[in-house]
């Protein structure tokens, strides 16, 4: 068993560190004090999550990855990649609230992974898949893809005024030169709900 763990978190640290150019290039760096401890793999969890367990050190986290993502590589790899997104601009507890923008922006990621990897039919599977078992991320992703749409650049723009996603707010987005539609802006910075 212990073999199996260890092949499994070195193929998630390669898949990792192979992608991490790519993320930050879409989205920008990691804010300062974001430290990623590490993959753990449990056979115990639906979905992936990340751990803040260190109170002295808010944004150090951990990922921990179901087993069962494993059986499924397109699924693999969108964990992982939602998952290095979203370590950008980590929450640091588990009580905060994200946005749909924030939500987006790690399904964007994803989208724009699989398509690079997997192809466009692997996407529109993706998509389908997402849009009929939850709706509330390809929500989120469609309106922050209408966002790059009108400025490929705006999420970069947005957290180079505030670097963590999950608080800016729409003042941001004037501040940063992000120019969208007010109903759009509103619906991104709604508080996540899946």
């Amino acid at each position: 068993m212990a073999d199996t763990q260890s092949t499994q978190i070195e193929k998630l640290d390669k898949l990792r560190t192979a992608w991490l150019p790519a993320v930050e290039f879409l989205f920008g760096e990691a804010v300062p004090g974001a430290k990623f401890d590490g993959f753990d793999v449990l056979d115990d969890i639906a979905k992936p999550t990340v751990l803040f367990a260190h109170a002295d050190d808010p944004y150090r986290y951990t990922i921990q990855m179901p087993t069962r993502s494993f059986t499924n590589d397109v699924m693999l790899f969108v964990d992982v990649i939602q998952e290095m997104v979203r370590g950008l601009y980590p929450v640091g507890t588990d009580d905060v609230k994200t946005s749909a923008l924030c939500e987006g922006a790690a399904v964007f990621g994803a989208i724009t992974a699989i398509r690079q990897v997997f192809g466009e039919e692997t996407v529109d599977s993706y998509l389908n898949a997402l849009k009929e078992q939850a709706f509330p991320y390809y929500d989120a992703f469609s309106y922050t893809a209408v966002l790059l749409a009108e400025d490929p650049q705006a999420i970069k723009k947005l957290r180079g005024v505030q670097p963590f996603l999950y608080k800016v707010i729409r003042d941001d987005f004037e501040s940063a030169g992000v120019e969208i539609d007010r109903k759009i802006k509103d619906i991104l910075l709604l508080a996540f709900r899946a």
